[in-house]
């Protein structure tokens, strides 16, 4: 049995490791060290790829003598992979718990264990050399033993780990094994939002070195206040740096400086007109080290972080994070993610405007931040610290606990030293979601004398009432999912005078987040207002393979039999699995664009443009408009690239010629001018639409007298003219069918609807809503009566809605004018009971065959749009097909809504259809699920196989929010009004039907 426990002491954190310092490889000619790519390094031999692999349901069940048994009956395991993805164990999704019982720093005795074995082949070269094993990233804890020797053991799941193995190694071959544990102690300080798995996820390596080689070293930037030179410092770990030389390239590549430090390992270069580094402009020099027979080369970015009057700046500018908090995800490897699905991450997250990362809740691969280096990201490195899960034995236990402090010191100078080097970084935040205490002020206290160049980032931080302020370590105030109201009033009162943040906001689960543009008017309004962080960037999905019409199926939290389980809180980013972009994040692009566009004079074409960069010119767009009259172009135009400074605003006058009458608009587009590294040449980054002062035309007719006919049967109403015929329901107050040409266009009736397919930010107010009844409400008829006139037949009907067991909550007046061309004018008066808080929605609903497949609609588009989110749509003439209306959330909910849409058609290959309109605007929706189909299903590829069309026309629809975890639904976006009134226009089509005709047509 395995008997070493290393595991469960906290005085035993790592044993045999090397200290940790800074992230690089060592290169054996200059040309190689210049380029940078690793596996071209003479001195590094990646070991990933297939080793053998044995696992254990129990620590237990391991024979002490498994490192010298034989391992060719061993299967075998990819390195990188979690074990849990490979047969072994089950993935567990879990948020806020720890999977084991809370018994710090005790662990379960029965703890699963994998065994990884490699065998490895020492030849002659490496003679001489010294040799280092590095681990980039293990879960959660290993035991390492070389040719049956134990060498070490150490944890910090996703920090890297270094071994001197010289002394174990021999010439030929030479087994390396690694026993990995599902938990220890530090698990207690993992307890992140994800899924929970084990494993070497990262990669693992091996360093030959020369004796007396650079251990570490610390480059520092240092700018002039006139901003005209610039200093780039060295500090050196190396045994004898007389011996070091020192050569500086700039972005461009030519060498312009060179030297050797001072025999204490410091060097200075002094810089003139230098480059700096930012998001925006990602200029790097090259610092070459030549030591002991090898090259390191180091990206150095200049640039100067302070805070002044609460205001946070970069080079002397205040700037504004456009975040997002990214997990080291990949829905088919899970943990793994290489260098391929980072950069697919970063030109996401480039092409939609986002210029900040929080590494949530870890340090991400070193290789991400030379990446964020390179393309332009900041980012905010956060420690491997979440306590969560203590919080039932009180939020600050671990944190507070004398005990634990070596360990929280471990975690956040590992992440300090591993990434000093990295100009991206520009917040070390000490972990996340662990209470404050103790421990937090140490490791404060800690990275602040090793780094001066940074501030300090802890969303924990207590409120201190007594001295009104958040505790005083950290450098920042952040919060998480605060309201606006809340963080205006915060910002403005001033008390705690840091710069303020939002680390997470705007939950983006399921459809939505509806509150982007609220949260960004006010950051943009108060200069001590940094920035936020949308939580969160995946949707984390695991792949399960695909059904048998092809569709992906990615899975969450239960699906794989777990007993304890947060559902599909994992599935609640702005980006799908597959990458796949959310409407949310195609809103959070257009909220958080560099550009500000606002009309001064609509007549005259006078428009201010502001340049939101903090560094760059808005040259690099190219600005074209155009002007549209019912949603067909009339004019356009090119303002070329306009060189507007970076937090400037100028005027520009554009001479057009407005049209006579129409809904006109004119709409402002910024492109990409010439391919950027990570964004191509056309992009839209950013746009503007504003509605010109320009009214309808209407056609009045004088309404025609045709023949109507009415017949009253003893539960119908059946109205007839010279190619329609209408069935009314009087026990439903609905249209049972609609009949034109002899074609019946309904497949279910035409009724009123207040019901939605909750989406994951209704999970708080839906119940409220069940408890109502509002999902199962039933519509009660109380009078029913029709009139005929010479013009045309009018049903005028009371009714309610109620759900059994409940009183009625919803009352309705409703009057349906029908005249001799088959159109339906609805007109309703509606009260709500004091007790309904508010409706998902009002308005009516009905399904037609499959067949009526196409959607023509004037209004916002092309995607979908709500109250709250319709940032990212313009107002133009669209046409789609019904298969394309809604998004594929991973667990069905309500999609697909186009607000503010003055007309709208669903009608099929002949032509034949229903056109509805209102030109006050109304919310629209043609989707292939009803919304019992969706409310049912679990996930998307379990949805039946579409065969109506559902199609809801309402008054209004309530905004979808970020409620799932964050602020309640602004009362501005909710349906809450205890009366109001609407009406909306009914009419069947076909193939001549004229739309915009038929909309602008007033009978008399």
């Amino acid at each position: 049995m395995f008997t070493k426990n290393f595991h469960q002491n906290l005085k035993i954190l790592h044993v045999g490791c090397e200290q940790p310092r800074a992230y690089y490889i060592p290169f054996g000619t200059i040309s190689a060290a210049l380029e940078g790519k690793r596996e071209n390094s003479d001195r590094f031999r990646l070991l990933s790829g297939d080793w053998a692999f044995k696992y254990f349901d129990s620590i237990n069940k391991v024979p002490e003598g498994i490192v010298s048994e034989p391992i060719d009956r061993w299967d075998t395991i990819p390195v990188p992979s979690n074990w849990q993805l490979h047969g072994y164990d089950v993935p567990q999704y879990i948020n806020a718990r720890y999977p084991f019982p809370v018994d710090p720093p005790y662990v379960p005795k029965d703890n699963p264990a994998g065994v990884y074995s490699k065998v490895i082949t020492v030849d002659e070269d490496w003679d001489g050399l010294l040799k280092y094993l590095v681990f980039e990233g293990v879960d959660s804890c290993f035991y390492l033993y070389i040719n049956g020797k134990f060498v070490g053991y150490s944890q910090v799941s996703h920090m890297t780990s270094e071994f001197d193995i010289t002394q174990y190694l021999v010439l030929g071959e030479n087994r390396i094994t690694v026993i990995v544990l599902k938990w220890c102690d530090g698990s207690y300080l993992e307890c992140q939002d994800k899924w929970r798995m084990s494993g070497i996820f990262r990669d693992v390596y091996i360093l030959t070195r020369p004796k007396g080689h650079l251990r570490d070293y610390f480059i520092k930037t240092e700018i002039a206040n006139d901003y005209k030179s610039a200093k780039i410092n060295i500090e050196l770990d190396i045994l004898n740096p007389e011996d070091v030389k020192i050569t500086v390239f700039d972005p461009q590549g030519q060498e312009i400086a060179s030297g050797s430090p001072d025999e204490d390992g410091r060097a200075s270069f002094e810089i003139f007109d230098p480059q700096f580094w930012s998001a925006e402009t990602p200029a790097l020099y090259s610092v070459l080290i030549y030591a002991a027979d090898e090259y390191i080369c180091e990206r150095v970015g200049i640039r100067e972080i302070k805070i002044e009057n609460s205001v946070f700046k970069f080079n002397g500018r205040a700037i504004k994070l456009k975040g997002v908090n990214r997990h080291d995800f990949n829905a088919y490897k899970g943990y793994v993610c290489d260098e391929r699905d980072m950069m697919a991450d970063l030109e996401l997250m480039k092409r939609h405007n986002i210029n900040a990362i929080r590494t949530s809740h870890y340090p991400n691969d070193p290789r991400f931040l030379q990446l964020c280096d390179k393309y332009g990201f900041y980012v905010i490195d956060e420690a491997d610290i979440e306590t969560h899960g203590i919080w039932e034995l009180g939020s600050d236990m671990l944190s507070e606990a004398p005990e634990w402090e070596e360990a929280y010191i471990d975690r956040v100078m590992r992440m300090v030293e591993r990434d000093k080097n990295r100009p991206s970084v520009i917040l070390w935040s000490m972990g996340n979601e662990s209470g404050y205490g103790r421990n937090f002020v140490a490791a404060i206290a800690k990275a602040k004398e090793r780094d001066n160049t940074r501030f300090i980032h802890y969303e924990g931080h207590r409120w201190i009432e007594s001295e009104q302020r958040f505790s005083p370590e950290p450098d920042v105030v952040s919060r998480m999912y605060s309201s606006v109201d809340w963080c205006d009033e915060f910002c403005r009162e001033g008390k705690d005078t840091r710069p303020f943040m939002l680390c997470e906001y705007s939950h983006a689960m399921g459809n939505g987040p509806g509150d982007l543009k609220d949260y960004w008017d006010i950051i943009y309004t108060h200069p001590n207002f940094i920035g936020a962080f949308v939580w969160e960037w995946f949707n984390h999905g695991l792949y399960a393979g695909k059904t048998e019409d092809n569709k992906p199926k990615f899975l969450y939290g239960g699906d794989f039999g777990e007993e304890y389980h947060d559902d599909n809180f994992c599935v609640d980013g702005l980006v799908m699995p597959d990458l796949q972009p959310t409407p949310g994040l195609i809103e959070l692009k257009y909220v958080i664009q560099p550009v500000r566009i606002e009309p001064v004079n609509l007549e005259k074409g006078e428009f201010k443009i502001t340049n939101l960069y903090d560094f760059n010119y808005l040259s690099k767009f190219e600005c074209v408009y155009e002007i549209t009259r019912n949603g067909e172009v009339v004019s356009s135009g090119n303002l070329g690239a306009l060189a507007i400074p970076p937090q400037r605003t100028e005027t520009v006058c554009i001479d057009y010629q407005l049209p006579e009458d129409g809904s006109c608009y004119v709409r402002f587009s910024f492109r990409q001018l010439g391919d950027s590294p990570l964004v191509p040449s056309g992009e839209e980054m950013a746009f503007a639409q504003f509605k010109l002062p320009v009214e309808y035309k209407f056609r009045t007719v004088k309404r025609e007298s045709k023949v109507l006919g009415l017949e009253e049967q003893a539960d119908l109403f059946v109205i007839s003219g010279e190619n329609f015929k209408y069935t009314f329901n009087k026990h439903t107050a609905a249209f049972e069918q609609i009949e034109f040409e002899g074609e019946p266009l309904l497949n279910e009736a035409m009724g009123f609807n207040i019901w939605r397919a909750p989406i994951d930010n209704d999970k708080n107010t839906k119940h409220h809503w069940f408890n109502l009844g509002i999902d199962k409400a039933r519509v009660r008829v109380y009078d029913v009566h029709a009139k005929h006139s010479d013009e045309s037949i009018e049903i005028s009907a009371d009714l309610s809605f109620a759900c059994p067991t409940k009183p009625n909550f919803v009352k309705v007046t409703a009057v349906w004018e029908v005249d001799g061309n088959g159109l339906i004018q609805l007109k309703y008066d509606v009260t709500l009971h004091e007790k309904v808080e508010y409706l998902p929605r009002f308005g009516i609903r009905f399904a037609m065959d499959k067949v009526f497949n196409t959607v023509e609609y004037y209004g916002r588009g092309p995607g979908d749009s709500y109250i709250d989110r319709k940032y990212a749509t313009s107002v133009g003439r669209y046409k789609l097909p019904v298969d394309s209306m809604m998004f594929d959330y991973i667990r069905p909910q309500e999609s697909g809504n186009r607000h503010g849409t003055e007309w709208a058609a669903v009608y099929g290959s002949d032509g034949k259809g229903i056109l509805l309109y209102n030109l006050e605007g109304f919310d629209f929706s043609a989707i292939g699920h009803s919304q019992e189909e969706l409310e049912r299903a679990k996930h998307n590829f379990e949805l039946p196989e579409s065969t109506k069309t559902w199609v809801c026309a309402d008054y209004m629809q309530s905004g979808v929010g970020s409620n799932s975890c964050g602020p309640r639904l602004p009362e501005k976006y909710r349906l809450k009004d205890k009366s109001f009134c609407g009406s909306l226009a009914i009419k069947p089509i076909n193939r001549e039907s004229d739309f915009w005709a038929e909309v602008l047509t007033k009978y008399e």
